[in-house]
């Protein structure tokens, strides 16, 4: 039987019979997980782990979005928005009781948009803010600029045995923006050609694919060690077990009606 049985005596064509369940892959879960984390760490002002009315209000008066996501889970955005969430009556919103609520509709927005409206901006906030922290750390003279000795020093630092591009460095991420580390990449970022690289410049290049990875994984792993926003490192177990957490408890993994 379907979702929404019948008790019409016709006979169903095949047409009409209900669709099997949706099974969602795993990696589409992880995904609209990882953009509820950034909406939950971005809603959390004092980074207590627990969202309150205060904060909670802040934000949906800051994003349309947050509100829209809550309202097409099922709750009023308007009204006694925190109460709603706030499944054990504590007077706060753990992120456990986050993600149980909002879940099923992240998944949705990841399946049919590729993420989550209520994401984009505390991605684009961490995004700049990381991205910053990874220009800094390269301009060594701390004058405002990259020179091409600060950027060749930085690539070859990120270089491996083989000459490729470690891992979660910052040449994997200029790799990741489309050009490539080991050739020409000051002259490709040095757009305006004045022998230096420039903080716009800088951000102008790398921001979209720094914003593909900060979906992805919730952070820019370059920029790990480098800044708070950055609070999990590439492979980090606490971050993973977090995730897989809420994953053991989606009702999507193992679906009864697969009504998504």
């Amino acid at each position: 039987m379907g979702c929404n049985s019948s008790s019409s005596t016709k006979a169903q064509s095949p047409a009409q019979e209900t669709n099997p369940p949706v099974l969602v892959e795993p990696h589409i879960q992880e995904k609209a997980l990882t953009q509820l984390k950034l909406i939950f760490e971005s809603i959390d002002g004092n980074d207590d782990g627990s969202v309150d009315k205060t904060e909670l209000s802040t934000a949906l008066g800051r994003d349309a979005n947050l509100g829209a996501l809550i309202k097409e889970a099922g709750f009023n955005d308007k009204y006694n928005v925190l109460n709603l969430l706030d499944t054990d009556k504590d007077g706060y919103v753990s992120w456990h009781e986050f993600q149980s609520h909002l879940k099923g509709e992240a998944i949705k927005e990841v399946l049919h948009d590729g993420s989550v409206a209520a994401a984009e901006l505390p991605a684009s906030e961490k995004v700049l803010q990381q991205l910053r922290a990874i220009f800094d750390s390269i301009d060594a003279n701390a004058d405002g600029a990259v020179s091409q000795s600060e950027l060749s020093a930085k690539l070859k630092s990120d270089t491996d045995e083989h000459g490729l591009m470690k891992d979660g460095s910052f040449g994997k991420l200029v790799d990741e923006a489309g050009l490539n580390p080991n050739f020409r990449a000051f002259d490709k970022l040095d757009t305006n050609g004045d022998n230096v690289i420039t903080w716009i410049e800088f951000e102008a290049h790398l921001r979209k694919a720094a914003s593909e990875e900060v979906k992805e994984e919730g952070y820019i792993a370059a920029a790990f060690g480098l800044d708070d926003s950055a609070k999990a490192a590439p492979g980090d177990e606490h971050q993973k077990n977090n995730i897989a957490d809420a994953l053991d408890d989606d009702p999507v993994k193992n679906p009864m009606c697969g009504c998504l």
